[in-house]
């Protein structure tokens, strides 16, 4: 029996997680046991965004991400930011199973992407880096299509590839690792990066992170998807934000701004909820102190 938690997080007009429920569907086997856990910024209940029931979801979670000063109702900024961390945090705090799957919304799931998952929740030897392709609008709004650039690298993945290799549209890892690192990074909200540096924390840690040529997704990002939040680098590089970034959380085995996932998820389970944000704070970016109700971002 393979069981797991599959994390799905979106902030899309359009979703499509009808894609993910086809792919399941194609490729479970009878003993397959998921625990969905639907993370939309929208509050959508996931059959209206095309979940439907099928046999090897045994658990659906549904649920808004946890509140945070960067998005959300009880955000502290003008417009929603980027806030990936904060959202992937929410589905570890509601993992019922030992072993997590993190996937990216309109995706498609490769035809062995399930059975990668289910080496991967057997031997737990290595964090799973996932690879993919991208469907996206040139410059003239034809489609184009971009392949992940390690598979032109590793065409048949590559073991031990380093933290810096993880990123993209899906992860796998088990549970008790991500709790030793405290999750992704929420100093990386309003910006990004939150993969790779999660990717370099477990390599401090000592974990293996290998690159999966057959853990593979087709990501849609054509025009009339876009989640509507906002992020940026700060500064000029080499002396920007990402790679003060770099130089502050990547050298780090535990995340400094994301609250404790062992409390959280003892509070979650207790019935308490999520703790709200607290109004009394000033929260400031930590690249430069500006205060996060000053941030406009981009017109």
């Amino acid at each position: 029996m393979t069981r797991f938690t599959l994390v799905y997080t979106t902030a899309r007009l359009e979703p499509h997680l009808d894609w993910l429920i086809d792919g399941l569907e194609a490729q479970a086997e009878p003993a397959d046991a998921v625990q969905l856990v639907v993370v939309d910024s929208l509050g959508r209940p996931a059959q209206e965004i095309g979940f439907r029931p099928t046999p090897c979801v045994s658990l659906l979670t549904e649920t808004r991400p946890k509140p945070t000063p960067w998005q959300g109702s009880e955000r502290v900024t003008t417009r929603d930011w980027w806030a990936l961390s904060s959202a992937r945090n929410t589905g570890i705090a509601l993992a019922r199973e030992d072993y997590v799957v993190f996937v990216d919304d309109r995706c498609r799931l490769g035809p062995y992407w399930m059975s990668a998952v289910r080496q991967g929740c057997r031997s737990r030897v290595a964090v799973l880096a996932g690879s993919y392709s991208k469907r996206e609008l040139g410059e003239r709004g034809d489609p184009k299509v971009t392949l992940d650039h390690r598979l032109r690298e590793s065409p048949r993945g590559q073991q031990s590839c380093g933290g810096g290799w993880l990123y993209g549209c899906a992860i796998a890892i088990p549970l008790a690792w991500l709790l030793e690192v405290n999750g992704f990074e929420e100093g990386c909200d309003g910006m990004g990066g939150e993969d790779y540096t999660l990717g370099l924390m477990l390599g401090n840690r000592g974990r293996r992170i290998d690159f999966s040529a057959d853990f593979f997704v087709e990501q849609d990002r054509c025009a009339g998807t876009g989640h509507g939040a906002c992020r940026i680098d700060k500064g000029t590089p080499p002396n920007d934000k990402s790679h003060a970034a770099l130089r502050r959380f990547g050298v780090r085995d535990r995340t400094e701004f994301t609250p404790d996932l062992r409390a959280l998820r003892a509070r979650v389970a207790a019935g308490q909820g999520f703790p709200s944000v607290d109004r009394s704070v000033v929260y400031r970016d930590w690249y430069d102190g500006q205060p996060l109700h000053e941030m406009e971002g981009p017109p």
